[in-house]
């Protein structure tokens, strides 16, 4: 089996064990290793803490090619702010696992980038392409040949029309959508159950249905 460490902590990181646990389940795919974390020294849903996240923890296990890591600290608090600490553990892309919910629905000619994680009961349709470290909580859609840019983030039951982009670190909440051919600029955000009629600019807050600009991402 391919082994992983989990970069993060109890909220996306224990949603992350979640979906290795569902797929080990269908097939043993992924001995879990343990978490990465700045504040917790006990183990984490009985794995143990194997120490920070810094680049001198981790260089050790990249000796290793079958240890690769997911990286689950991107929230929508830290927006674009969360990319320094990424980039400075110097891990090699290829090194961060792509992790597939069995329950997943997804057409043979989705492209997904690394890093990604698509959670459960989620529907990605033809053509559709995904970007690295995006996060697909359970439920999400993409409509056809719709695009998520690197670190997007789609909470639970959130929709993306045909055709329609979500541009590098786009946020949409639990039960938001946009329509097709829409896009949402750089780092935008738009709040639970919003409805997304035109494109939104970058670093941009939205609300409502349909929605309205509320202010500016920081």
């Amino acid at each position: 089996m391919k082994k992983i460490i989990i970069i993060g902590g109890k909220g996306n990181g224990t949603l992350a064990l979640s979906t290795i646990s569902d797929i080990n389940k269908e097939k043993k795919e992924w001995e879990i290793l343990g978490f990465l974390n700045d504040r917790e020294t006990e183990p984490i849903m009985g794995y143990p803490v194997l120490g920070k996240v810094e680049h001198d923890v981790i260089k050790k296990y990249l000796t290793d090619p079958n240890v690769f890591f997911f990286y689950a600290l991107i929230s929508v608090k830290l927006n674009f702010k969360f990319l320094s600490k990424l980039h400075n553990l110097c891990i090699p892309l290829e090194r961060f696992a792509t992790l597939i919910h069995p329950t997943v629905i997804m057409a043979e000619n989705v492209k997904i980038g690394h890093g990604t994680i698509v959670m459960a009961q989620s529907c990605i349709s033809a053509y559709s392409v995904i970007g690295n470290f995006a996060q697909l909580l359970p439920q999400t859609f993409l409509g056809t040949q719709a695009t998520l840019e690197d670190y997007c983030y789609m909470a639970p039951k959130s929709y993306v029309g045909a055709y329609s982009t979500l541009h590098e670190g786009a946020y949409m909440g639990p039960n938001s959508a946009i329509i097709e051919f829409k896009s949402m600029g750089k780092w935008s955000l738009a709040g639970m159950g919003s409805i997304i009629i035109k494109d939104v600019p970058e670093y941009t807050k939205v609300v409502g249905n349909p929605s309205r600009v509320i202010g500016k991402v920081e």
